[in-house]
């Protein structure tokens, strides 16, 4: 598909396919070890993100162990201010891609290597020692040490230092050496190849939302901070050491080893395609986060407990790891655009269909019709939701390029980590009072529709102006 943004011309070496070499062909044994990394890295980053409203839940639950005072204990609990420790971890990992990568992209390319004797000895040990792997590695050391380090903590601006900022720029240290040059490794089957790694963020967030619960009510906060440190370090540490590098890395052209591009051009920011790529990543981080940051806290204002709230945000994560995989499959067959705005459309449709239904439903909390209502929008939100993360990266590669895919993937991650801040905080300063039982949530529920229709207009936005070289229905 010719692609606006393929066609400026931002580099002499994209211009000559002769100073661009292709890369060299890649095994199937190599492809599978970039999977199964990639597929685990997702799980211990954005599957974990994904289950922080158990942490929420307890911790404005009365038999919290770690804050003191206790937020149920106070008139006015601090939720929005709850909400962002997962918020901020979240809004990190993504954010963190954009001085991430390039720092990955000049260590691969040897733009810092020593090149004079003269360098001073303890600049030569540090550049030796700056590889992706220790890059990597020390991610997974930043990650343990910040939940290490919440379980010591008695207020909620220490759980923003350790399981909110330390552990978010550790996620992103891990999260992108081994995901940027993951579609690097993939052609044909591209979108079905990252809809399975992206399902790793469910397949984390069912395994750890319930692990999780279980450990909070039988152990306390605080040996469950622990617990969770060393399972990163047991499970981060051999992923760490498996990062791939990038194809592009060992192509070398006339004036060199060919670096891929890190940073965005004035020229590409400033195409329509780009704009609506951008404003569609900030509405839709800010929109998808809101359901699963309250989840448990709307499950118990219905009458259940916290337990079958966690199981509820199991069961969706598990529904979105399967619906990443057949939406990239879907895109692959019937257009990844067509796909991916069908999705964002279902998805916000379900948040005024059946999250706000159950929330004007009844005042009271023991209604059954509100449960079911409840139950029907987490199944087809969790289907239609799982369809941006399994999609936009191959689209990014599609409309973009691949010669493209670090430098535009990299700042619509960061935009989508100011999104992720910027959505579950002001819906937690939107959510009414507990007299008001389940209608607490409705401006929530009509922030959550409105922030997915918007990020749904943006996304025919782009696939209006992607189309303008010559239209087709499949794209």
């Amino acid at each position: 598909m010719t692609s606006q943004a393929q066609a400026i011309q931002l580099t002499a070496r994209q211009l000559s396919p002769d100073l661009a070499p292709a890369p060299a062909p890649i095994s199937r044994r190599k492809q599978a070890a970039v999977l199964s990394s990639a597929f685990v890295t997702i799980a211990l980053t954005i599957g974990y993100n994904q289950c922080f409203g158990v942490f929420q839940e307890y911790y404005l639950s009365p038999s919290q162990d770690i804050l003191a005072p206790s937020p149920a204990s106070q008139s006015s609990p601090s939720t929005a201010l709850l909400a962002f420790v997962g918020t901020l971890c979240y809004g990190l990992t993504w954010a963190g891609g954009i001085l991430v990568n390039p720092v990955i992209s000049r260590i691969e390319h040897g733009t810092w290597a020593l090149t004079t004797p003269s360098t001073r000895l303890w600049r030569r040990r540090i550049m030796r020692l700056l590889t992706p792997r220790t890059i990597t590695i020390s991610g997974v050391l930043m990650m343990s040490a910040g939940f290490a380090l919440a379980s010591l903590s008695t207020s909620i601006w220490q759980l923003l230092l350790t399981q909110g900022f330390l552990v978010g720029l550790g996620m992103s240290l891990l999260y992108f050496p081994l995901l940027a040059p993951a579609p690097e490794y993939f052609t044909s089957h591209r979108a079905t190849a990252m809809g399975f790694i992206l399902a790793g963020g469910g397949t984390g967030g069912l395994i750890f939302s319930t692990a999780i619960r279980a450990l909070l009510s039988s152990v306390g906060g605080r040996w469950t901070l622990r617990i969770y440190a060393l399972f990163n370090l047991i499970a981060g540490l051999p992923v760490a050491w498996a990062v791939p590098r990038s194809r592009f890395a060992a192509v070398s052209t006339a004036d060199g080893p060919e670096r891929r591009n890190t940073h965005v051009s004035r020229a590409l920011a400033l195409t329509p395609t780009f704009l609506f790529s951008v404003v569609a990543a900030f509405l839709q981080a800010a929109g998808a986060q809101l359901p699963l940051s309250f989840i448990p806290s709307y499950t118990v204002i219905l009458g259940l407990t916290a337990s079958k709230g966690a199981n509820l945000l199991a069961a969706s994560n598990a529904i979105n790891a399967v619906s990443r995989v057949l939406t990239g499959y879907a895109g692959d067959r019937f257009g990844r655009q067509n796909t991916l705005v069908l999705t964002l459309l279902l998805a916000a449709t379900s948040v005024f269909a059946f999250w706000l239904s159950s929330v004007l439903a009844t005042p009271t909390p023991d209604s059954s019709s509100s449960f079911q209502l409840w139950i029907a929008f987490i199944v087809l939100y969790s289907v239609s939701a799982g369809g941006y993360y399994g999609l936009f990266p191959a689209l990014i590669a599609e409309v973009f390029g691949i010669r493209q895919y670090a430098a535009v993937n990299a700042f619509i991650l960061f935009v989508r980590g100011l999104g992720t801040m910027f959505g579950s905080p002001v819906g937690g300063q939107l959510l009414g009072g507990a007299e008001l039982g389940t209608r607490a949530y409705a401006s929530i529920a009509y922030w959550d529709g409105a922030l997915l229709m918007g990020a749904t207009a943006c996304c025919v936005g782009v696939r209006w102006a992607d189309g303008k070289g010559g239209w087709k229905w499949i794209a």
